[in-house]
């Protein structure tokens, strides 16, 4: 017989899902959930707990661990009712429900005593600085040794031969083989302090791995047939291949590109010569994806100046009551701002700079312009300083003032709209965009855009990805100066206009758009069923968010769900950190949206070039090296109590997962997997509905997380892989710096060698891997990804229907 373990949650799947999990580690323990109440609801009972009990307490004992606060008053009042000898048989532990389900299954799997199991449960959460340093449970273990042999060991040092090294699967192998033996195993690395092996967690923090050094000490009166088995497990590499992680094959994942000797040499932003229009084709860089032909159609700058609203000095102007205009105004279209999307949010804060208010003020009070011109012109000097910085970023924002500032014109009653009413089919030229205007151009006919400046960065070609506006970038001035009407064709995809195409040419470019809208319907009504790897396994498509709209966008293009969802595109520009009844509302909206489909949400990602102006960040201090992301989260625990308990609250109905942002090593998933855990059980304090998350899981956006992927797989339930950040922590190049641009390449041989080697760990120790970044969405990177064993490809919503098509066509 063995001790049993009794598994106690106020949600009924958690409970069974726990003991599934553990029992695949230990199944010869008698393993017994006890989640929900009678009915079925969120909660707990006395009679499944009492059931419980008397399944998992086959005479050796018990342990008892339950998920939050309240339950252990259930628990504790059904051993009350218990015999006193069968209730001195159960131990109630205080450890995270399943690192302490796993690590007590494993360590009774090995036939340790009642202390030793509890032991075990009650340090597994610990991070490493508490509970790694020495083997606490060493004296308890010893319980299970005859008196007359507890001082017979066995010493014996051997290389450990598997790449991945002592991860979860070989000690649990290592514990299995030890079953029946009266005996107490610690491992180590020489010289330094040994971990008991049944201690599963304390023994995967030793980061042992291929060629390492480890010593084995094995003491008892089986002492010399433990060691022997267990080096023996040690040295045959436990059948994993002793070979490192090899690169999939250039043609599955396409090859990285040559580039050496292309390095910039300073780190000065470089200058991109202005595009020329050579045999009729000017090539520029792309910015949304799609293929357009249609006349030109030139869109002038907003006027600088308000023609009429200007007065003469002497005439009838009052500066209070135009003052007091210009305030309510503001007040308005901010407000009407903060209730929009992510990049209304934005414009609604650049209204709050004093600055721009300050800078209409002369004129107003000198009597030279009402408040409507007054303020136009403080916007334009604003907007062309922006315009004339040498950073690109910086550079961007520049339309987005000026969009801001129109939506106070329209408060004052004055509409500056610089589109035509009809397009009709046109190609539109600009020197830069507004989000808001991406939107209108679509409804007034415009098929696509080419931009003289702007950046794949900008506000307004993110909205044109997502609404599938074709656009390409950094055009020059060329285009627009052909004459109005030269009809010109736009290749989003290659960053290409080709002018006054000859009749031929144009009705074949007219035919191949057609035969794409149709390809693209039948994308998407196909994007609605699920793909397929060659090898049977289901890869889940699903969407990246960040906003109701997207919301919505991903459902109608077939995505399997969501997941990521960007929480700080929430809360980004709010000038006030919204509280936990606001979250759930917003949060909630989205849900709804996307119904029972699985959603994983991202904690607050705050920091690096994330500056949530709600928290008052130090561009330093929570800068990308800095305090961002969970690091800021940790800090701040506060923060995030609130977003984890709307999380929860909102997903009553749904099925959703937690994700943490910026990881780089476990001790802080363990410590997010506690803030879940203080979140669920300050609910149930509270008596509030709520539903416990599905998974928690971390993003891999820095090396360090890659290369210690097989220590954060070992506590968390799945894996993200991060590209974009990755990519630029791996490059050490600034992803808002346009002088590095050419070094954000994920094709880049560094940037693959980590992937293969993060995804290797990853399927490995058997945690679902998941990619969010860019790369999930480049049809030149799915398959290698795929190869590599990511089970989830986390998209734009506009990019499902193309992935899914992708994956249909290699299954074949």
């Amino acid at each position: 017989m063995t001790v049993g373990l009794i598994l106690v949650s106020h949600s009924a799947d958690l409970a069974r899902g726990t003991a599934e999990l553990a029992r695949q580690m230990a199944p010869s323990v008698v393993i017994a959930a006890a989640g929900g109440t009678d009915e079925g609801g969120i909660g707990t009972s006395f009679d499944l707990i009492n059931d419980a009990i008397g399944t998992a307490d086959t005479g050796d004992g018990a342990v008892l661990l339950y998920d939050l606060g309240s339950a252990v008053l259930t628990a504790e009042t059904a051993l009350e009712f218990l015999d006193p000898d069968a209730a001195r048989r159960i131990r109630i532990v205080d450890a995270p429900l399943v690192e302490g389900a796993v690590a007590a299954a494993v360590t009774a799997q090995g036939g340790a005593g009642l202390d030793a199991v509890a032991s075990s449960a009650s340090t597994a959460g610990l991070p490493a600085g508490d509970a790694f340093a020495s083997p606490p449970t060493v004296a308890a273990v010893e319980e299970t040794i005859a008196d007359d042999h507890r001082h017979e060991s066995v010493r014996a040092t051997v290389s450990v031969v598997n790449p991945l090294g002592l991860h979860a699967r070989p000690v649990a192998a290592l514990i299995r083989s030890l079953v029946g033996l009266d005996v107490l195993v610690t491992l180590g690395r020489p010289d330094a302090p040994a971990v008991d092996l049944r201690a599963v967690l304390r023994v995967v923090a030793l980061a042992l791995r291929g060629g390492d050094q480890v010593e084995v000490v094995a003491t008892g009166h089986d002492a010399a047939a433990a060691a022997a088995k267990v080096t023996a497990l040690i040295t045959g590499g436990f059948g994993e291949t002793p070979d490192l992680p090899r690169r999939i094959a250039p043609a599955a994942m396409g090859a990285a590109p040559a580039r050496m000797g292309n390095a910039p040499t300073g780190f000065r932003s470089i200058s991109h010569p202005a595009p020329a229009i050579v045999d009729a084709v000017l090539a520029a860089v792309p910015g949304a994806p799609g293929l357009a032909i249609g006349p030109l159609v030139r869109l002038d700058r907003a006027p600088r100046q308000l023609a009429g609203a200007a007065s003469p000095r002497g005439a009838d102007l009052d500066a209070g009551r135009e003052g007091a205009r210009l305030d309510l105004a503001i007040a308005s279209a901010a407000g009407r701002l903060l209730a929009g999307n992510q990049f209304e949010v934005a414009h609604a804060v650049l209204l709050a700079d004093p600055e721009l208010r300050a800078a209409a003020q002369p004129a107003i009070s000198n009597g030279s312009s009402d408040a409507a011109a007054a303020w136009w012109d403080a916007v334009g000097l604003t907007a062309d300083r922006l315009a004339g910085d040498p950073d690109e970023l910086v550079a961007s924002r520049a339309v987005d003032v000026r969009e801001a500032g129109a939506a106070v014109l329209a408060e004052l009653g004055v509409v500056v709209d610089r589109i035509p009413a009809k397009l009709d089919g046109a190609v539109v030229f600009a020197d830069d965009l507004g989000p808001g205007e991406v939107p209108v151009l679509l409804e007034r006919g415009a098929v696509g855009v080419v931009l003289s400046r702007s950046s794949t960065t900008a506000h307004a070609v993110i909205v044109a990805r997502g609404l599938g506006l074709p656009m390409i970038l950094r055009a020059g001035d060329e285009i627009g100066r052909l004459a109005a009407g030269t009809e010109l064709v736009l290749d989003g995809d290659s960053g290409t206009v080709t002018v006054s195409p000859d009749h031929r040419t144009a009705e074949a470019i007219r035919g191949r758009i057609i035969d794409l809208a149709r390809a693209a319907q039948l994308r998407t009504e196909a994007a609605r069923g699920p793909v397929y790897a060659p090898d049977g396994r289901q890869i889940m498509v699903v969407a990246n968010i960040g906003s109701l709209a997207d919301a919505k966008a991903a459902v109608e293009s077939g995505a399997d769900g969501v997941g990521l969802l960007r929480t700080e595109l929430l809360v980004l520009d709010r000038e006030n950190y919204p509280d936990e009844d606001t979250q759930i509302a917003d949060l909630t909206a989205i849900f709804e949206v996307l119904q029972d489909r699985p959603i994983v949400v991202r904690v607050l990602d705050a920091g690096g070039d994330k500056p949530v102006t709600a928290l008052d960040l130090d561009p330093v201090h929570n800068g990308f090296l800095g305090v961002r992301g969970l690091r800021y989260l940790l800090a701040h625990p506060d923060v995030l109590q609130v977003q984890l308990r709307a999380i929860f609250r909102a997903a009553v109905g749904h099925h959703v997962s937690v994700m943490a942002p910026m990881v780089s090593v476990a001790s802080e998933v363990l410590a997010f997997r506690e803030a879940v855990r203080a979140a669920l059980e300050s609910l149930v304090a509270d008596g509030l509905p709520h539903r416990p998350p599905d998974q928690i899981g971390v993003m891999i956006e820095v090396p360090a997380a890659a290369l210690a992927a097989d220590e954060i797989c070992a506590v968390c339930d799945f894996v993200s892989i991060g590209s974009n950040d990755l990519t630029s922590y791996t490059m050490a190049a600034d992803r808002t710096e346009t002088g590095v641009a050419d070094l954000l390449d994920p094709s880049s041989t560094a940037v693959q060698r980590l992937l293969d080697q993060l995804c290797r760990f990853a399927v490995a120790s058997g945690t679902p891997v998941a990619v969010c970044g860019e790369i999930a969405g480049m049809t030149e990177h799915v398959l290698g990804l795929v190869a590599r064993g990511v089970h989830e490809l986390s998209v734009a919503p506009v990019r499902v229907p193309i992935i899914k098509e992708l994956l249909r066509e290699h299954a074949r």
